[in-house]
């Protein structure tokens, strides 16, 4: 007497998944059934990879502060604001322009 039923062949496995797939009168059941187990692999998936390598760099995180001299005048204040506000309008344009292409692209696409 045997423990494990016998191998079956790829070839009965297939036949097998065919008579089902034929035989269900719900077939929408299965396209969402197949769906469903597809986004959980995925999430599933997502976390496992997010768990092995992470998000962030491992090590410490270092964090750069200006250091200014206690005798600086108002205007040399009042500069280093102004560049500051540029450098940082400057940067928002650039991620603005990159977003506007990415939605010529998709217009581009149809969405």
């Amino acid at each position: 007497m045997s423990i494990f039923p016998r191998p079956a062949r790829p070839q009965t496995l297939i036949a097998d998944v065919k008579r089902i797939w034929r035989a269900s009168t719900r077939r929408y059941k299965l396209v969402f059934g197949a769906a469903a187990i597809g986004m959980t692999s995925l999430v599933i998936t997502g976390f496992v990879l997010e768990s092995r390598w992470g998000v962030l760099p491992e090590g410490p995180q270092i964090v750069y502060a200006s250091d200014w001299t206690l005798n600086r005048t108002d205007d040399e204040i009042r500069k280093q604001q102004w560049a500051d506000a540029a450098e940082k309008r400057k940067a928002g344009e650039a991620q603005r322009l990159q977003w506007k292409k990415l939605d010529d692209e998709l217009t581009r696409h149809g969405f």
